[in-house]
């Protein structure tokens, strides 16, 4: 399994609009194989901190999801977000 998490820095009253884009993207790569899930976290110990979790079958699926739909997704979101940062993990 690979799973790809973006740590993003969001101001309170812009919540509800990261909420909203999280789903726009989750029902997108629910449509595409190779997905596997979607959690949306919110950091217990750092204020403002939330995370887009995203679990496919391998690297590839994710890749190719992100080629085709990454910038249309960006341009659809209506959230001001600060990246902190990309992390990306596998399965052993």
């Amino acid at each position: 399994m690979f799973i790809h998490m973006v740590l993003f820095k969001i101001k309170k009253k812009n919540v509800p609009l990261y909420v909203n884009d999280c789903k726009i993207w989750e029902k997108e790569a629910e449509r595409h194989r190779g997905f596997i899930g979607y959690h949306m976290l919110f950091r217990t110990n750092a204020k403002g901190e939330y995370a887009s979790f995203y679990m496919w079958k391998t690297q590839k699926h994710h890749a190719r999801f992100m080629k085709k739909h990454h910038d249309r997704l960006v341009s659809l979101s209506k959230c001001p977000v600060e990246v902190i940062g990309y992390y990306n993990f596998t399965t052993y």
